[in-house]
């Protein structure tokens, strides 16, 4: 009985060392800050919800203020809001878009893919869809370890920029989040889709 525990604990830590170690082993030195990522051709910017009066959330507002810094800088050319058709009643690449084009982002440099329900999907989309090889993923810093590798094992040469959550004045939202990483870094790395 005890060899079956001890076998059970040993499956168990390797469920969820082996995603660890695999989302770090592929974005390691791939996350920057806005100055000193590579410029690529696109941002890949992923949802994070809309409320119910169709504005962005303030987490997918802090990721759409880092894709427009990266194109202020001249780091990208174009950015691709990903997400749901339909968050709280409205398409959330529309808003995300809508939230760009009213701060300065030209709409011609926006585009929509609302089939971006999940990341895998996004960055599967992007690569296959879009036909991008290179890409700067945007997301939230606790995300962008996994968006990164599951950019690069959709094929990309991804280089990811988050938004800071906590220092933005959402640290439960920020440690919720990095909570659900732990499960969602499995589901990734275990579930080959």
């Amino acid at each position: 009985m005890r060899g079956a525990w001890a076998l059970l604990v040993c499956a168990g830590a390797v469920a969820v060392i082996a995603p660890s170690g695999w989302v770090l082993l592929r974005s390691a030195h791939r996350i920057r800050d806005v100055p000193d990522v590579p410029g690529t051709e696109v941002a890949l910017v992923l949802g994070a919800g809309v409320r119910w009066d169709g504005r962005p959330s303030r987490i997918l507002q802090g990721r759409l203020n880092v894709a427009r810094a990266l194109f202020d800088a001249g780091k990208v050319r174009r950015i691709i809001v990903s997400g749901s058709p339909e968050s709280r009643g409205h398409s959330e690449p529309v808003v995300m878009r809508d939230y760009l084009v009213a701060r300065g982002v030209p709409a011609s440099a926006v585009v929509l893919d609302e089939s971006g329900v999940d990341t895998w999907r996004s960055c599967r989309r992007a690569a296959g869809e879009f036909g991008l090889r290179r890409v700067t993923v945007v997301t939230t810093r606790f995300h962008l370890r996994r968006a990164v590798a599951l950019c690069r094992r959709a094929g990309m040469d991804a280089y990811g920029v988050g938004h800071d959550a906590a220092a933005d004045g959402l640290r439960r939202v920020s440690a919720r989040g990095a909570r659900r990483e732990v499960l969602a870094t499995a589901k990734a790395f275990w579930w080959r889709r």
